[in-house]
Formats: structure tokens, sequence, C-alpha cells
């Protein structure tokens, strides 16, 4: 009975995942993970980051997009392009298909954890309707979603270990530890609050004596050395990207101390106000503002925090730590995220964000349990669920209405779709050279590499030697457009750099473009050079 309830939650899903599915506009992060499959597709060199590769078949591909994320997505969504095409559609159904396992794992894990198929039913319904999970999983190559899908399949596959031993669910546990590592590295946060919540679990409900000897029977040294093995299975991809370029590890030490965009990891009690500041965030909602306004779900902080006051109680009272490992998990992670090699971005918590709806149906579900048959507390707690749902629902209604506004602000706007379109009918002939973040690997993608950009901005905000390098041929009259940002919302402001090249050529820039967002807010520009005295339309 409670599976075929089911069906009617996953068409919730859809329904709120594939409607205007090409809204907001392509992300940079999205693009950047699909050109190579695009690459690939077309028989075309894929691009690799690093130029760190493995041929197979007379092919290069790609062993990794980051030296923290691996090419998951850009493998995992070829069957999508192949069938659909080159498309922003097609990309985001590979999303949508990612979710819809999300959802279907959250289901049979939660399930499973309290033996109750409807508690899946519950945790699937939350996640239906959730805002942080509609819209991160329709744009689920931006925040690596698929590591939400392996995290749950992970622990999943320990939990079956732990109740059959059977070692083959262990095995398969410890693949996808290294496949999420593989996937994105701060997975890592994930497997260690998983372990820390497993523990948590063992020592509150007086079963450690008995899994330390049940461990210790297994030939624990063996068994260990296999799984060892499972999970560098996982990450194959990621240990021969290092082997080759020692990326990963360049990275961490760069980063250590202080992050790339100057996080200080060493700033523990700020870190960490703000990470659960942005966990209160995740919770109602309210984080999407590039939508076109921001809206929040307050009684979800609320019922989320009764239910991890009743998942004490329920420890405390029964030594039944079950509705207690969820909320286990998502505090460890969050307290883990306070170091990064990046920034303290609430995207980060997409490795954990069908856990909140996960223990909402296991607290309640477990709750349940202890008081019935308490019809006050039955009541209760559907009105509880009820209240989340209903709000979750409007939330993720208010947002779509506001998208279909503004088609998406800042660089999730879908003014990058005209100025893909622009590019594909004026710059065949011409070289393109992107000025800024975030402009080349839309446009590549969009026009199904007919345009592909020149970055020259480089990733380092002081060394601009690459970009006198690279930058130097293109000045010439009318020779290449050039791409930028607004200047109000200018990351590596090459402008100054460049002029001070091109005037001493008696040149100047001429707008041959702009692009706007919705309101009328301009976000892009494309220029060109020419010879001082000719310019049409000079920048101010």
């Amino acid at each position: 009975m409670a599976r075929r309830w089911l069906i009617p939650v996953l068409a919730i899903f859809l329904l709120a995942t594939l409607f205007q599915l090409n809204l907001p506009g392509l992300h940079y992060d999205e693009a950047f993970e699909v050109v190579p499959a695009m690459q690939l597709l077309r028989h075309q060199p894929a691009q690799a980051f690093r130029d760190s590769t493995i041929t197979l078949f007379g092919t290069r591909f790609p062993l990794t997009t980051q030296d923290y994320i691996g090419a998951l997505n850009t493998y995992f969504s070829l069957p999508f392009l192949w069938l659909a095409g080159i498309s922003v559609i097609a990309v985001r159904l590979y999303s949508v298909s990612i979710g819809l396992i999300t959802v279907l794992l959250a289901a049979g894990f939660s399930a499973d954890l309290t033996r109750n198929r409807w508690t899946g039913v519950v945790a699937a319904a939350l996640l239906a309707v959730n805002p942080t999970f509609v819209f991160w999983t329709r744009q689920g190559i931006f925040v690596t979603a698929i590591t939400a899908a392996i995290g749950i399949g992970a622990a999943w596959c320990w939990l079956r270990w732990h109740r059959t031993r059977r070692y083959r669910w262990a095995v398969a546990g410890a693949f996808l530890f290294g496949l999420g590592i593989y996937a994105k590295l701060l997975f890592l946060w994930l497997i260690a609050a998983l372990f820390g919540a497993y523990l948590l679990a063992i020592w509150v409900g007086g079963n450690l004596p008995a899994t330390l000897s049940a461990l210790r029977r297994e030939n624990p040294v063996v068994r260990a050395g296999g799984l060892l093995i499972a999970g560098a299975i996982g990450a194959l991809p990621l240990i021969l990207y290092n082997l080759q370029t020692g990326g990963t590890f360049k990275n961490i030490g760069q980063n250590a101390a202080t992050s790339y965009y100057g996080v200080d990891n060493t700033a523990v009690l700020p870190n960490l106000a703000t990470r659960f500041g942005e966990l209160l965030t995740l919770l109602d909602g309210g984080h999407f503002w590039y939508l076109g306004n921001v809206f929040r779900n307050p009684a979800a902080p609320i019922v989320w925090g009764m239910a991890l006051l009743a998942a004490v109680w329920l420890t405390v009272r029964r030594k039944n730590p079950r509705a207690l490992i969820p909320f286990a998990v998502m505090l460890l992670v969050t307290v883990e995220s306070i170091i990064t090699v990046s920034a303290l971005w609430i995207t980060h918590f997409a490795v954990m964000m069908a856990f909140p709806a996960i223990a909402l149906a296991v607290a309640g579900a477990e709750l349940w349990r202890e008081l019935q048959p308490n019809r006050a507390v039955s009541i209760a707690l559907a009105v509880l669920l009820a209240t989340v749902l209903l709000g979750d629902g409007v939330t993720t209604v208010r947002y779509h209405r506001a998208l279909a506004v503004s088609g998406g602000l800042g660089d999730h706007s879908d003014a990058v779709y005209d100025m893909a379109d622009w590019l594909a009918a004026n710059a065949a002939d011409r070289p393109v050279v992107a000025m800024d973040w975030g402009l080349s690997a839309p446009v590549t993608f969009l026009t199904a590499g007919t345009v592909t950009p020149v970055e020259v901005f480089g990733y380092d905000w002081g060394d601009i030697s690459r970009f006198d390098a690279i930058i130097g041929e293109h000045l010439q009259p009318r020779r290449a457009i050039f791409l930028w940002r607004a200047p109000d919302i200018v990351i590596f402001d090459r402008s100054p750099a460049f002029k001070s090249l091109y005037q001493p050529k008696n040149l100047e820039e001429d707008i041959l473009a702009a692009f706007y967002d919705r309101s009328g807010k301009p976000l892009y520009g494309a220029t060109e050079l020419v010879p001082v005295g000719t310019a049409k339309n000079k920048p101010k």
C-alpha cells in the first residue's frame, strides 16, 4: 500500500523540477562540466583540466574537471546529450534523473532504517516539494548534486551490512565512498559524518561490544584490505589524476590556512557561526535570490528543531538511536565544513541536502511508534508534517513564479542565451576572447562549439603574465571580439591591463552589443578594437 503512494509523490517531484526547465540561465559551472561531453560527442578534442587525461581507443578522456571535482557529470550526461541533443534541456534532464534516483534512495534508506515503508513515503514527499532539493536538483551539475545520491546509497549499503553482516554490502558501500570522493572532494565530510553517526548509534544503543566482536570474527585485516581496494576503485580516476599532476594535493596545500577566496580556516568560531546560519537557511529555503526573489518557509527550521529534540529524547529514554542518526550526520557535516579550499558557500551542503527530509521522516516515525496509540500525538505529528509540506510547496511555487518573471539573476540570468545567439550569428569567423570568468563555457556549449571563446583573465587576481601572453595576438583592429561583464559585476578586472596594451597602438574599444537581464540591467557586453577616433560606441 505504501509503495503505491510513491507514484503521486514522484509525479509531484517531476512536475516541480521539469517546469520551465531552461530557467534560470545556464550557469558557468554547469556548462564547464558538460562542454567536454559535447566535444566527445562531436569527435572534438575534449578540454581537460591540467591536461590530465586517459587515452582509450585513440580518444583522450578527461579525468577531472577541477582539482577537487571529478568528471562524473561529464560522462553521465553523455546519453542525455546524445538522445536530446546539445541543449540546456538535455543537461537538466540528466540532473533531474539524478534527483529522482536520490528521492528513491532516500525513501528506501528511511524505510529500511525504521523498518516502516511509510517512513520512506514521507521522506520522499518532503523532498518532492522542498525548494532546496527541487532547485538544486534542476541545476544539479552546478552543486554536484550527484554526491547526495551517492552518499545515501553508501549509507544504505552500510546499514544493510550492519544488519546482515554480508560483506558484499560493505564492499558496495566502500566503492560508493570512493566514487563520492571522486565526484567531489568535500564528500569526505559526509564519510566522516556517517562514520561518526554510526559509532554514536552503536555506542548509545549498547551494541559496541557486540559489533567489535563481530568485526573480529570477520578477519578484519583481510576485510579492511578489500574495502580499501573497493574504495580505491571508486576513486581511481582521481588517483590517476594526482599521479599525473598532483593537483589535488597542490590545491589543498595552497589553501590549507587561507582558502583561494580568502576564508581563514583557522577562524573556527566565525566559520562555525556562518555554517550554522547557512544550515538554518538550508532548512527554510531562503537562499535562491538568483531566481528573482527570496522566499522562506519559517516553519521548517522550527519543526526540524522539534524533531531533533524528540530524537534526543527517544535516544535517552529508550536507548533508540535510529532517530538521531540523520541529525548527527547533518550536524557533523556542518561542523566539518568550516574548513574549505574555496569559500563558505551554502551550495556545499548539497552533499547532505536529502538528510533534512530523512531526519524529519525518521524522527516522526520513531516518535509515533513510541507514543501510539495516542490520538493527540498522531494528530499533532500529522499537523506538523502538513505544515512543512504545505510551507515548502508554497515556497517552491513562489520561486517558480519569480523565476518566470526574472529569467534568473546575475550569473544565472537567461541573458546568456541572448549572448550566445548573437555570437553564433556574428562571430563564427572571428576569434572571441572572454575577458572575465563565467563567459566562455556557456557560450561554447550553447553554440555547440561553433564559438569557443579563449579565456585570458587567469585564475590569480595578482598575476597577469598569462593574460599578457595570450592577448597580444588579438591587439589588431577588428580582429577579435572581446566579451566582458558589466562594470558593476566584474570579477577579474582586466580592463586597466587591456588598455595599457592597446592604447600605445593607437586603438580604442567600440561596443558591438550589450546583453541585459529581463529587468533591463546590463550584464554582458561585446567589444572590438578600432583605430582611435573611429569608435561609434565607446565604453564609459
